[in-house]
């Protein structure tokens, strides 16, 4: 399917200009008024290419028991598989899920997108439940429809390595410090001994900019331009990346990793990155290499001039397609799904709830296999907005561009305001270019 280009400024595609642009849109099936008493069949699609193992351990199976009268299918994303070739043979999918990056090109690109606000009010889902900016970025992204329900939510914290601050004999990171106090621990952390080059800390560079807590978009919203070369994104980059890898064991470090910053592999399997930024799926899914040491988790510090702000979420939302047979149906699994129940069960394993509930919040990480670590540094500091998020941004690949030359800033190599002004040509070339097709 070739892509829409985009010349409005609100972020949504009609379904008519979708079937234009040379591949199907999908369409209201006519069998969406099915008798809510007949057999009931939800066929689920993602872009992650989750494996159906893992779709129902975290979601299949427990809607399997909740609703045994229903038939729940997965299709897994993967060679014949891709969203272009089902809406090609036809294949229905009830409800689609995607993270906020991959929603607006899927969802939104392919006609999927159907306004849930009715369905909500009709099964009494009440939105003040969840944590606002979590509905409020799908009404953005939604011109002030509904398209989909945030099931699960991800929010980035600090984990650090226990084991080698003990090494090292530098005293353990504390929940609600600021970059500043970060960056001069990580200097005391990037050291060189017994012939191993310590570094202190390492962002990830991808949730640098998607997660960052002025909430500042990738494309301006009206001008449909790039945003990064300005004042707070260079403070951003600053506090984030220049400053922790301002050390001369930093740099032999990066020349050894070929370039690149130390990242999750030099904190979770070589173990000598000492702080590393993550979610909390990290301990699931690389529980093997956290178990062979000790470490735990402090929240996301703060900006000096933005105290008690931390990172923007970066949620899963579930959504009912405008193709789906039983729309009531798929309104139960959702409302299922976003529960106190569901969302009480998942928080113990360590999956994060989009709800404001703070019993469901507490529950976190407290039957999963680090129970005890201090998984509430997730939610200590204040959720800042989302950022406005478009169609246009993913489809251009706009991080792409922002991120390119972040290596060689952090090795010295090419000095920031460069970097900065190499990616706003190179983004709104992209754009424009896009917008040619």
């Amino acid at each position: 399917m070739k892509p829409i280009a985009i010349r409005l400024a609100a972020p949504i595609l009609l379904a008519g200009m979708l079937s234009a642009c040379g591949g199907p849109a999908a369409t209201d099936n006519p069998a969406s008024t099915a008798d809510r008493e007949g057999p009931v069949e939800l066929v689920f699609y993602s872009m992650s290419k989750d494996l159906e193992a893992s779709f129902n351990d975290r979601y299949g199976d427990a809607i399997r028991k909740k609703f045994p009268n229903y038939t729940i299918k997965y299709i897994q994303r993967g060679t014949g598989t891709d969203l272009q070739d089902l809406l090609n043979a036809g294949q229905r999918i009830d409800i689609h899920w995607d993270s906020i990056g991959s929603f607006p090109n899927s969802n939104i690109v392919y006609g999927l997108s159907y306004d849930m606000t009715d369905l909500i009010k009709k099964h009494n889902v009440d939105l003040s439940r969840f944590e606002p900016s979590l509905i409020d970025a799908m009404k953005q992204l939604g011109d002030g429809k509904i398209y989909g329900l945030p099931v699960y939510n991800e929010r980035m914290a600090l984990f650090y390595n226990k084991d080698l601050f003990d090494k090292l004999g530098v005293p353990y990171p504390k929940d609600g410090m600021t970059w500043d106090e970060l960056g001069d621990l990580a200097k005391k952390l990037s050291v060189e001994k017994d012939g191993v080059a310590y570094t202190g800390f390492s962002p990830s560079i991808n949730h640098l900019f998607l997660t960052n807590p002025y909430s500042l978009p990738l494309l301006d919203k009206d001008t449909q331009k790039a945003t990064i070369n300005s004042d707070k994104w260079k403070q951003v980059i600053e506090a984030q990346l220049i400053r922790p890898a301002s050390s001369p064991v930093y740099a032999k470090a990066m020349a050894a990793y070929n370039g690149k910053i130390p990242d999750l592999q030099q904190f979770a399997k070589d173990q000598t990155l000492a702080m590393f930024i993550s979610s909390p799926v990290l301990p699931s899914v690389m529980k093997k290499e956290l178990s062979q040491f000790n470490w735990d988790i402090v929240s996301y510090p703060e900006m000096s001039d933005l105290r008690g702000i931390g990172p923007q979420s970066y949620p899963g939302y579930f959504a009912i397609t405008k193709m789906a047979r039983n729309k009531d149906a798929a309104m139960e699994v959702l409302k299922y799904l976003t529960s106190d129940e569901y969302q009480l069960e998942y928080s113990k394993k360590g999956i994060m709830t989009s709800l404001k509930s703070d019993s469901v919040q507490k529950a976190l990480g407290s039957e999963s296999s680090f129970k005890g670590k201090n998984y509430g540094a997730f939610f200590y500091n204040k959720f800042p907005a989302m950022a406005n998020k478009s169609v246009l941004e993913s489809q251009v690949a706009v991080l792409g561009t922002y991120t390119k030359n972040m290596n060689k800033v952090a090795a010295g190599t090419m000095d920031l305001n460069t970097a900065l002004r190499t990616a706003e040509e190179e983004t709104n070339k992209l754009v424009d270019d896009f917008k040619k097709k």
